[in-house]
């Protein structure tokens, strides 16, 4: 039998992925609801791969501006 504790970690939760990101974990959630970074189910929450949210940080956020 495997022991999990020798199971790798899938992924970040939201509140970890937000928390990464510094913005609220709204923001997080409407993000995995539009497609923007991918998630997957487990149990009752969501992971996130960190590779895929340097990808989404890649690709470019957009631009704020500045109203002066």
């Amino acid at each position: 039998m495997v022991d999990s504790a020798d199971w790798p970690v899938i992924g970040m939760t939201v509140e970890e992925t937000a928390e990464a990101l510094r913005v609220d974990v709204k923001t997080v959630r409407r993000l995995i609801k539009d497609g923007s970074i991918p998630a997957r189910k487990v149990g009752v929450g969501w992971r996130v791969e960190p590779e895929a949210v340097k990808e989404w940080l890649r690709k470019g956020t957009p631009q704020a501006e500045l109203d002066d």
